[in-house]
């Protein structure tokens, strides 16, 4: 039955998100629980209406790109990347979301994160060396 209710609200939250593709949605959404899926990318409970939870979103972190934990020869930077937004996740909460919109892959969405002491995450990946600026277009490779 929870999955089943999962469902529907992630579905809810996408008709919502997705009712122009170019709109973004400003928030703020507080993210609750969230954790780090690599150094670029959330997943969190989302309150996006009083009462209504969107359980386990994927958030891709606009503005910033770091190495993929998928390609070899990125690895060890790509979780050194997610261990430092796990961190930084524990260390600005409570974190929240703004200018959210669907992503371009889909299934996922786009924000820029921001932690309770008004520091972008995207700037703290890029201040921090695990991150470079991305603001779309094609990804650079990491590798040497």
């Amino acid at each position: 039955m929870r999955v089943i209710m999962n469902c529907i609200v992630i579905a809810a939250m996408a008709a919502f998100f997705s009712l122009s593709a170019s709109a973004a949605y400003s928030g703020p959404y507080v993210l609750l629980a969230p954790v780090a899926v690599d150094g670029d990318t959330l997943r969190a409970d989302v309150p996006i209406w009083p009462g209504v939870m969107a359980d386990d979103v994927s958030i891709r972190v606009i503005g910033v790109d770091t190495p993929e934990i998928n390609i070899a020869c990125e690895r060890d930077r790509a979780l050194a990347a997610k261990a430092f937004t796990d961190a930084w996740l524990v260390r600005n909460r409570p974190v929240v979301i703004g200018s959210v919109k669907p992503d371009k892959f889909g299934g996922r969405f786009d924000a820029i994160v921001t932690g309770a002491g008004g520091e972008r995450l995207s700037a703290a990946l890029i201040k921090a060396g695990h991150g470079r600026v991305y603001n779309g277009g094609a990804r650079q490779p990491w590798c040497n």
